[in-house]
């Protein structure tokens, strides 16, 4: 006669991660031992919920894909095998196609009772596995109310601190730092985040992740070894990690979450709100509104899409601009011996594919005759940043709107004098009055031009190349070059150069005041270019 087989399934969740299966699988063991069975394989899932799906489960597929082979599966327990009907139900079915029975180590389902038990013991599961969820949605929603830290990492620039039930926010100095010098390069000194994402890299300066670690006092990710026995590369920032540290809301020391529907990012997060609108603070704030704000309005305007251009160390790349077809000029870099031989190149010029004919001009040359033309024109003038508005309030009014109309549709179906119905009209009340406020708020925030303390000269010596082409940007400059003309002697020849420049755009906007400020820029290049004896 032949001996029953049997295969013995233990999943270990999440919820007691402490606990060691090995109890479990010597209890199925034996059960099968007293049964006469012979055990063919023992499959194990670790960390793994029992509500997942049975495909989901490394060891779950081992036990499927032993079914057509064996008469039974044990488990030590009926919530072993899983806590939905549903995927239970699968599992059942899966058995009854092999012709093989789903059984209990603890006697709870036997091959006698199964097909009666086991459909009961599985909605008693699914419910306690429903209450366990309520109870954790519940709790996450009262901390979050609170302000709470609801586990894992503090968002850059914070750490965590306090009791278990009542952690808070309290500022990182060290990280802090590193983000407001950040938002005064972008907002004041017209860096970009891949300038400022090389420059943090060079300072060998620790990425979130590492940041965390190194503060808690915990191995840095290079430091521990990879599955094969080597050590892992250091980590590094990246031009996404650092847009997500600065536009993220939790630098205003709000608690945040993400938007459903969209992928889950620091730069999809919104401030969770309070039942009145407000948004939920978790510590002090890194940045004030208007920097935010400004941080945020900058990052949004430089956006690229994925293939566009991207923008390198070049003065004058998207400044200068070829005559024959009106397209960018690129930057060739190239040295022999310690010289700079660099050259900007129009590429619709270049090969036997050529639109037109060559383009090529001398590149330190060009960015020092566009330098000292700009800087004679500009350089006294006071300079200026443009000042958005807080951009809170907008972000504030989407989420209260949202709310309103979640609250609005759970009404409809409440009864109309009942307790809850009126708790929901007393929360609609307050939050159509914040929506009123932030309406308001919102419509009428304006941004304004403030100085910077200092004039167009001062700012462009402090600046790298990457700063001052944003100044040459901003003050809507524009180099026509010419091809060379053919025959002509090969040295740069200034005459094929025609740099334009509209002024500055905090007096563009006024066109009156601007005229008047053109006119006697003008003035004062005649008088200055008299009284030096040279012609411009």
């Amino acid at each position: 006669m032949r001996q029953p087989t049997c295969v013995i399934y233990d999943r270990l969740s999440r919820l007691f991660a402490e606990e060691a299966p090995d109890h479990r699988i010597a209890a199925c063991k034996a059960y099968a031992e007293q049964r006469g069975w012979k055990v063919v394989h023992v499959a194990t899932d670790t960390n793994v919920s029992g509500a997942s799906k049975l495909e989901d489960r490394p060891g779950m597929r081992e036990v499927l894909s032993w079914l057509p082979r064996v008469d039974f599966v044990v488990a030590a327990k009926l919530d072993r095998y899983a806590r939905s009907v549903l995927e239970f139900q699968r599992l059942l079915d899966a058995a009854k196609s092999t012709n093989s029975t789903i059984i209990t180590a603890d006697g709870v389902v036997s091959p006698e009772n199964a097909s009666i038990i086991i459909n009961v013991l599985a909605a008693f599961a699914e419910y306690e596995r429903d209450m366990i969820t309520a109870r954790i949605t519940d709790s996450k929603k009262h901390f979050r109310s609170r302000g709470n830290h609801l586990g894992g990492l503090a968002p850059y620039g914070y750490a965590v601190t306090g009791p278990i039930n009542d952690k808070r926010w309290v500022i990182d100095e060290t990280a802090a730092a590193i983000i407001r010098d950040c938002a005064d390069k972008l907002i004041n000194h017209g860096a970009t985040l891949t300038g400022l994402t090389r420059e943090l890299n060079e300072r060998k300066v620790l990425p979130p992740a590492d940041h965390a670690r190194q503060r808690d006092g915990r191995k840095l990710s290079y430091e521990r070894e990879g599955r094969d026995g080597q050590k892992k590369s250091p980590q590094r920032w990246h031009m996404t990690t650092l847009r997500d540290v600065l536009y993220t809301p939790a630098v205003r020391g709000w608690l945040v979450q993400s938007v459903p529907g969209k992928k889950r990012a620091a730069i999809h997060n919104q401030p969770v709100l309070d039942t009145e609108g407000h948004p939920v603070s978790a510590g002090p704030g890194i940045l004030d509104g208007e920097t935010w704000a400004a941080v945020r309005a900058i990052i949004d305007g430089k956006s690229k899409g994925r293939g566009a251009e991207r923008t390198g160390k070049a003065l004058l790349l998207h400044v200068a601009l070829c005559s024959e077809c009106d397209g960018p000029m690129y930057r060739q870099r190239r040295e022999v011996k310690g010289k700079d031989y660099s050259t900007y190149v129009c590429r619709a010029g270049v090969g036997k594919r050529g639109t037109h004919r060559p383009n090529v001009i001398t590149a330190h040359y060009l960015d020092e005759l566009v330098t000292v033309d700009y800087l004679k024109r500009f350089g006294k003038a006071e300079l200026k940043r443009w000042a958005e508005p807080d951009g809170s309030a907008v972000l504030q009014l989407s989420e209260v709107t949202t709310q309103i109309e979640r609250l609005a549709g759970n009404l409809a179906q409440l009864e109309p004098n009942g307790t809850a119905a009126r708790v929901v009209i007393t929360q609609l009340t307050a939050l159509e009055k914040r929506q009123a406020e932030l309406r308001t708020e919102a419509d009428h925030a304006e941004g304004r031009w403030v100085t910077t303390g200092g004039t167009v000269a001062d700012e462009w010596q402090r600046r790298t190349d990457e700063g001052r082409r944003a100044l040459l940007t901003d003050l809507g400059a524009r180099v026509l070059v010419r091809p060379a003309t053919p025959g002509a002697p090969k040295r740069f020849d200034p005459s094929r150069v025609n740099a334009e420049f509209d002024g500055p755009a905090w007096f563009r906007d006024d066109p009156a005041a601007g005229e008047l400020k053109a006119i006697a820029r003008v003035e004062e290049e005649i008088r200055q270019e008299r009284l030096a004896g040279a012609t411009y």
